[in-house]
């Protein structure tokens, strides 16, 4: 193969953006720390050995990165059960293994071997994107890992694995399972904050509201059948909240009378009876209207319940997947509170601090927040200058070369240098979505979406959480907190992608 024709298909574009990201990254950390940015740079030239290991076994096999991927999640996973026993606890969770000079955490590993297993797993030609099997395997391949970290507990690494919903979504997955994640967390955030039974019947209501609507402004006998089919569900909810309102009205109230949203139980029972009871009667004269003068009839009427069509009604079928989902919502709005009370007292702190303000707790978890923000502020619109922020020759903000490593380019590079970062970074991102889009491969072409869906979800959480818009985790901002192994995982990422990227370019020359 000539030289040029072995030079096509490496993306420049990405790996010049990369580079960037790297060297203003490890800028600001030596900004913070000298010695951790002197040490960052050493890291970043080992991992250019990294890159060419990574480069040297692909060319083993065209397909390396499939066959042995398998492998590669199996040894993720027995690392996440190493660091449960042998790890080193680190702000309150043992994901960590240290070896002196540098720490290593398994979870960035299970990333990548996560990853690359479900690429390979759906690009199998045997598979039926939206059978019910398929779907179990591929979130038995994502729950493994993830239920192994929620021991430790990691809840920022937790959350990045969401990313392979988005990549299952592009190659099929109905794109319910992406709100699943989105309104599973909304739900556990808003009832440890407010009476869970409020939240439920509030969910409730506003889903007979939304089906009343869709009644009243559709033609289309599908939507009919399937909006009836969640009204019906929504009989057996209301039926459930009011019920459970009764006879275990303690398991969805606030019981500490100082909170704000603290309702008093004759309050909070008058309201989940009242506003259950008209959602009860909309659910019930919308479904009987639907059923009666809309759908009388056409052969799938619910109408027609003894009739012979009645066992293949799509109608009914709704009806159950509706009602148990309610049941699940159910079940995580109420054991939410319960969950909450057995985190660490600074992780409960942390989540509050999004609801109640850091200066509630400025002088614990609301600390970081409350000078991070001050940093930041403090920057202005062209900033203090590189190396003269003077919040961060301070030291008032912990974990500034890693989690909060955002407020020293809010301090330094003011407001300009920020927009310009988050618009680049928002760039580099687009890029991996373009190049994954354009894979022939479904096994690169999952496995891109998943990369950068990854750096997404880091880039989006870490600077929400230094602004106050998204509670406090452990999650870094890839390329620029500080860490070898965070380092490495990210590169070893971005080069793996790029690898497999260079392969099906060469493919087709």
């Amino acid at each position: 193969m000539s030289q040029s024709r072995s030079l096509r298909g490496i993306d420049w574009t990405t790996i010049i953006m990369c580079l960037m990201l790297i060297t203003f990254g490890i800028m600001n950390i030596y900004s913070v720390e000298p010695e951790k940015g002197e040490k960052q740079l050493l890291f970043f030239g080992l991992s250019i050995v990294l890159v060419l290991v990574l480069i040297s076994l692909s060319s083993i096999t065209s397909n390396f990165f499939e066959v042995y991927s398998p492998i590669l999640y199996l040894g993720a996973l027995g690392l996440l059960v190493a660091v449960l026993i042998f790890g080193k606890e680190i702000n309150g969770a043992k994901a960590w293994f240290n070896f002196g000079f540098v720490s290593f955490q398994p979870a960035e590993v299970a990333k990548l071997g996560t990853g690359l297993l479900l690429a390979n797993f759906i690009s199998s030609p045997s598979i039926e994107i939206n059978a019910r099997k398929t779907i179990v395997t591929a979130f038995c391949i994502i729950g493994m890992p993830v239920g192994l970290i929620l021991l430790q507990p990691d809840l920022g690494s937790v959350l990045v694995f969401s990313a392979f919903i988005v990549a299952l979504y592009r190659e099929g997955f109905s794109a319910w399972f992406i709100f699943i994640p989105v309104i599973g967390g909304a739900l556990f955030l808003l009832s440890i904050s407010y009476p869970a039974y409020y939240i439920l019947t509030g969910l409730g209501f506003l889903t007979s509201l939304i089906c009343l609507f869709t009644v009243a402004f559709t033609y289309n006998r599908t939507w009919l059948k399937n909006t009836m089919g969640v009204q019906i569900g929504l009989v057996f909810f209301f039926i459930l909240i009011m019920a459970m309102q009764t006879f275990f009205p303690e398991w969805g109230a606030i019981t500490d009378e100082t909170a704000k949203q603290y309702a008093s139980p004759d309050i909070l029972s008058f309201n989940v009876y009242f506003y259950s009871v008209i959602g009860l009667i909309i659910s019930l004269l919308s479904a009987f209207s639907v059923s009666y003068f809309i759908l009388k009839d056409n052969s799938d009427s619910p109408y027609k319940m003894f009739s012979s069509e009645f066992g293949s009604n799509q109608t009914y079928e709704i009806a159950i997947i509706s009602t148990v989902i309610f049941i699940i919502v159910s079940g995580i709005s109420l054991s939410s509170s319960k969950i909450y009370t057995e985190l660490p007292k600074h992780q409960q702190e942390r989540i509050m601090v999004l609801f109640e303000g850091e200066k509630k707790f400025r002088d614990t978890s609301g600390y970081n927040l409350l000078y991070s923000k001050t940093a930041i502020g403090s920057g202005d619109f062209l900033g203090k200058g590189y190396m003269q922020g003077t919040v961060k020759m301070g030291k008032f903000v912990p974990e500034q070369s890693t989690d909060y490593i955002f407020c020293t380019v809010g301090e330094e590079w003011g407001f300009l240098g920020s927009t310009i970062l988050v618009l680049f970074y928002g760039l580099f991102i687009l890029r991996i979505y373009y190049l994954a889009e354009s894979q022939r491969s479904q096994f690169s072409r999952f496995f891109g979406y998943s990369v950068a869906t990854i750096f997404l979800i880091h880039y989006f959480i870490n600077i929400a959480m230094v602004m106050g818009l998204f509670p406090t985790v452990g999650i870094p901002l890839p390329f620029f907190s500080y860490g070898g192994s965070s380092l490495w995982a990210f590169i070893t990422l971005v080069t793996i992608f790029l690898i497999l990227n260079y392969k099906d370019k060469q493919s087709l020359i």
